[in-house]
């Protein structure tokens, strides 16, 4: 994100999907101080619910949940709402995990711990400000 969007307000809602809790809270956290609007659920199942009533335009979802993982929740929101960009956020960078969040539709991913201008940029192309290959 460059300094002069810094300071621009943002529209996208973002809904962060991560069973730990202290995650959920630094994204929220860090989201809302570049202006986003943000929710969180610990769960894909829970995430699932909020988006029938209240779609967000981004998800960032945690790849490793228990019950149903990330790629899961990102594969059934593509097929559901395949307008709504999803970024991927893990712990371990796992070639074959990016390769298949591509597949089921995610336009970005971000590890832990998170560095915040990579978070960003996740986000400035999910919101489709930033360069998006194969979109």
């Amino acid at each position: 994100m460059t300094k002069s969007s810094k300071n621009l307000p943002r529209r996208e809602k973002v809904l962060v999907v991560d069973d730990e809790a202290g995650i959920r809270m630094l994204l929220t956290r860090m989201l809302r101080g570049w202006g986003y609007g943000v929710r969180d659920v610990g769960s894909a199942a829970e995430a699932l619910e909020l988006m029938a009533s209240d779609p967000p335009e981004i998800v960032l979802c945690d790849v490793s949940m228990p019950e149903h993982d990330g790629l899961w929740l990102a594969e059934q929101v593509h097929a559901r709402w395949p307008h709504i960009s999803i970024i991927m956020s893990t712990a371990h960078q796992d070639p074959h995990t990016v390769r298949t969040s591509r597949k089921v539709g995610a336009v970005a991913y971000v590890t832990k711990p998170f560095v915040p201008y990579m978070v960003q940029e996740a986000l400035e192309r999910a919101a489709g400000r930033g360069d998006v290959p194969g979109r």
